[in-house]
């Protein structure tokens, strides 16, 4: 666990650094950034670890942090800083411009290799799901998305995310309490662009032995909140379309297969949670719709990619698995 992650919100320098990086390769680095550029690599060095893997943009800022700006660092009333950035003669200044747009190839190839996974994730979860439901006549299907309190998001960096996400995939694997009659788990791991780490959550039960899908998404949703995260998680529940502080036995229950919700644009993939059965194309088809919000590939969800990942054994940013 990173020291420092109570006084650094993560995700959202990640986002500042990525943001920066960007505008530098376009517009190139002159005099009146390097005062933002010492701030970030002050603030870098403080989450910084050998032991991450940073991506494309915020993976350029490490690689010049870390092998062309790392000699700028000096103490200065007892910690290190990167303030001596600010005196170097304009060749240096133009030198290290250039640095930052001579990359730019090898930014949007991390980018274009990332859109090419999200893409093969829906061959995957498509796969899986058809098998499935040539198996069983009929699954219940839940949806929940695994969050951290506001308050709280500053605490979570990636270690200690990773750390909750493998409890949470153990659980799964071994059928914990409300991951019993569970037949197949789909997971995506993200980074909101103004928030914090999140898990988008897809499970199918089987529809013979688990019938409560609310209830399901609740269960799961205070499994995460309150014994895996121990109080720092949040959850929003897809099939009542409310927060964790909203989502309770005694609330108004939004029904999902209504038409209502079907025109209901930012909800209208929920149509095809619940219980689906085989011989129902039109739930076949709203299900479809359910796990592809898992693999697409927009503006919107590119933004919401992971900058960062713990490198042992590799951190996966999606997993599905048949029970």
């Amino acid at each position: 666990m990173n020291i420092h992650q109570h006084t650094l919100h993560e995700p959202r320098l990640l986002i500042e650094i990525e943001s920066f990086t960007k505008r530098i390769i376009n517009d190139g680095l002159n005099r009146k950034n390097l005062p933002e550029l010492v701030r970030l690599l002050d603030a870098f060095k403080q989450i910084y670890s050998c032991n991450h893997e940073y991506v494309d943009y915020v993976g350029l800022f490490e690689f010049l942090a870390t092998c062309e700006f790392y000699g700028f660092k000096q103490m200065q009333d007892g910690q290190y800083t990167y303030e001596s950035l600010l005196e170097i003669s304009d060749w240096l200044l133009e030198h290290y411009s250039w640095l930052f747009k001579v990359n730019k190839e090898k930014v949007l190839s991390d980018l274009r290799q990332y859109k090419s996974g999200v893409k093969s994730r829906l061959t995957t979860l498509q796969t899986k799901v058809e098998r499935l439901f040539d198996r069983y006549s009929r699954n219940l299907i839940v949806r929940v998305d695994l969050k951290y309190h506001v308050d709280k998001q500053h605490v979570v960096d990636i270690e200690m995310f990773n750390l909750h996400v493998q409890t949470l995939r153990n659980r799964m694997a071994n059928k914990h309490t409300c991951f019993r009659n569970l037949k197949l788990n789909a997971w995506c791991l993200e980074q909101a662009p103004l928030g914090s780490y999140h898990v988008h959550l897809f499970l199918i039960y089987d529809g013979s032995k688990s019938t409560y899908d609310c209830k399901l998404a609740r269960w799961v949703g205070r499994v995460w909140m309150e014994e895996i995260t121990e109080g720092l998680g949040y959850y929003w529940n897809c099939h009542t379309c409310k927060r964790a502080d909203e989502d309770s036995e005694d609330s108004e229950i939004m029904v999902v297969n209504t038409d209502s919700i079907q025109k209901t644009e930012n909800y209208k993939y929920l149509n095809g949670l619940g219980m689906i059965k085989r011989e129902d194309p039109r739930g076949l088809e709203r299900l479809k719709a359910v796990y592809s919000y898992l693999a697409l590939v927009t503006p919107e969800k590119i933004e919401q990619r992971l900058r960062v990942r713990v490198n042992v054994k590799r951190m996966r940013v999606f997993g599905c698995s048949s029970c």
